[in-house]
């Protein structure tokens, strides 16, 4: 990865947060289970999503290592769901907001090429 690659990565997960916490008290929607914060967006899937869809983007990995940060992600995202910490909405909501900010932030890195 190219330096200007790693300040975006690095600033778009700060920025995919930022989006989610205040989408968050918008949205005021709760989590399948009992907590005093909102879940919708789940920042994890925010974060997550962007994170893979913009190592993808912004490398050229194998077939292989692409399905593995892809496999490593759901993972991650399905303990959210089986917890009971994040509804499906929430989740899917987090990734689909993620890879938004990933194509973003993506093709600002082309700009910087």
């Amino acid at each position: 990865m190219k330096e200007n690659q790693i300040i975006l990565l690095l600033g778009g997960i700060l920025f995919s947060q930022i989006i989610s916490k205040i989408l968050k008290k918008f949205i005021k929607q709760s989590r399948p289970i009992k907590t005093k914060t909102y879940g919708m967006p789940s920042s994890r899937a925010t974060i997550l999503s962007f994170i893979v869809f913009y190592l993808i983007l912004t490398n050229k990995l194998s077939n292989k290592s692409n399905f593995i940060i892809i496999l490593i992600g759901l993972i991650s995202l399905f303990m959210k769901y089986y917890l009971k910490e994040h509804s499906l909405s929430q989740l899917i909501f987090g990734i689909i907001l993620g890879s938004i900010i990933a194509y973003i932030f993506y093709f600002i890195s082309i700009k910087f090429e």
